[in-house]
């Protein structure tokens, strides 16, 4: 946060800039799903609060006399510079993968799984901002919205941790001017474009594997992989590239070899695969699983294409590991930001610099809460609480009542810990 440029002037500031990031971050962190409850909540009786905010932002406590208002976080966020605040999740995350501490996402002990994918924040009959999406109706009705595209790192233990993330928006046009039907719209391909060199830039020397779904089964956007050094595994449908699925289909009588069965106590996967398809300068392996259910017979079909060596040995962990494991970003990640109490599709500002700035600070929340959910030492405390719900009040309640001195930090870090992610 230290490294962040503070737009205000700095003699008429007076709240230091990381107090009020993580006022904003503890809007999330807290689950207190409203911008305003920063000031209904955190600023009567802020004795205790203050002594939070100096301990996680270093500062002296005397440094710090009242807690701002939610206005005054907001306007900070306005001026705020978004990419800046974008590395703050990314270096996190940077930080762990140093420290091994994800090794054990790593697909066939080499590749980081990133799924990407997109989702709906917001929509009005009015215009947010003049770069809101637009969409007409059958009746008329004209519906302005916003969209994200986000980049997660996924585990199949169930991590969602967020690496980058590209606004889906219109650029230069009055949304009460511009129709649908005749403006081409930004989309999540021109956003990915756009996205994966911000990817590539923090995490240089990343072995990475994208997980995405058939709309990514394109040749720009293999052509991005290829000269990243990616791979990718990317759910497939007929009528993605038809070519490819129509050789797939072929080939499989042809290599009878190329199939296996797995199973479980509660299922039976059928598997097949075709490597080597080519397309467009690109050389793809397919691979399909019919899962059936043992419990009532019902049947699942996958299918997804990679360029990662698909075997016998292999192809279970693609299908299982990578492929299937997209869903991450859609269960842990959006259903869980939009339900579980961070309300991401609550409009937190009017304004759009700040809007933005509240996403982010969402999605570091989201780090944060995820690690300590995961970590070991959450066993003893939800026996202690009943739920993870039942935490985040008390850590609320704690925060409010508990004042934290210095001598409790030292005292709390006195004698050398761990915590471990509970990776079972």
């Amino acid at each position: 946060m230290r490294d962040l440029t503070d737009p205000r002037m700095k003699d008429k500031t007076i709240y230091p800039l990381p107090v009020l990031l993580w006022q904003a971050i503890l809007i999330f962190l807290l689950k207190m799903e409203a911008r305003r409850q920063i000031t209904w909540l955190l600023r009567p009786d802020s004795a205790a609060v203050l002594s939070h905010l100096a301990a996680l932002t270093r500062l002296n406590l005397s440094e710090l006399s009242t807690i701002a208002c939610d206005d005054t976080v907001d306007n900070l966020l306005s001026r705020l510079s978004v990419e800046e605040l974008q590395k703050i999740p990314q270096k996190m995350v940077r930080s762990l993968i140093r420290n091994r501490v994800l090794d054990h996402g790593r697909l066939l002990d080499t590749w980081y799984m990133v799924a990407i994918d997109a989702t709906g924040l917001f929509s009005r009959h009015q215009p947010h901002c003049p770069h809101c999406l637009v969409k007409t109706s059958s009746s008329g009705e004209v519906l302005y919205y916003h969209n994200v595209l986000e980049a997660k790192f996924v585990t199949r233990d169930g991590l969602a941790l967020s690496i980058g993330s590209e606004p889906i928006e219109n650029e230069g046009c009055d949304g009460m001017e511009m129709g649908a039907e005749r403006y081409k719209q930004d989309c999540e391909l021109k956003a990915f474009k756009r996205l994966a060199p911000r990817i590539k830039a923090m995490f240089p020397q990343l072995r990475i594997c994208l997980l995405c779904d058939s709309l990514y089964a394109a040749a720009t956007i293999m052509d991005i992989c290829k000269q990243y050094g990616w791979a990718f595994c990317i759910s497939f449908k007929e009528g993605s590239i038809p070519s490819v699925y129509e050789e797939f289909k072929s080939l499989l009588p042809l290599q009878p070899e190329n199939a296996k069965v797995g199973e479980n106590d509660t299922v039976r996967q059928d598997i097949s695969w075709a490597n080597d398809i080519e397309y467009r300068q690109h050389r793809l392996n397919v691979s399909r699983c019919v899962e059936t259910s043992k419990k009532n017979g019902v049947q699942k079909r996958f299918v997804f294409i990679t360029t990662i060596s698909t075997t016998a040995a292999t192809v279970g962990s693609i299908i299982n590991d990578a492929g299937r494991q997209r869903w991450k970003i859609e269960n842990q990640g959006f259903n869980a930001q939009k339900n579980g109490g961070y309300n991401l599709e609550h409009i937190y500002s009017e304004n759009e610099n700040a809007a933005k700035c509240f996403y982010i600070c969402l999605q570091i929340a989201h780090i944060i809460n995820q690690l300590i959910e995961h970590g070991s030492l959450i066993k003893h405390a939800a026996k202690k609480f009943g739920s993870i719900k039942n935490l985040t009040r008390c850590l609320l309640e704690a925060i409010r009542s508990i004042v934290m001195l210095p001598a409790d930090i030292e005292a709390l870090f006195a004698q050398p810990f761990q915590i471990r992610l509970n990776s079972s």
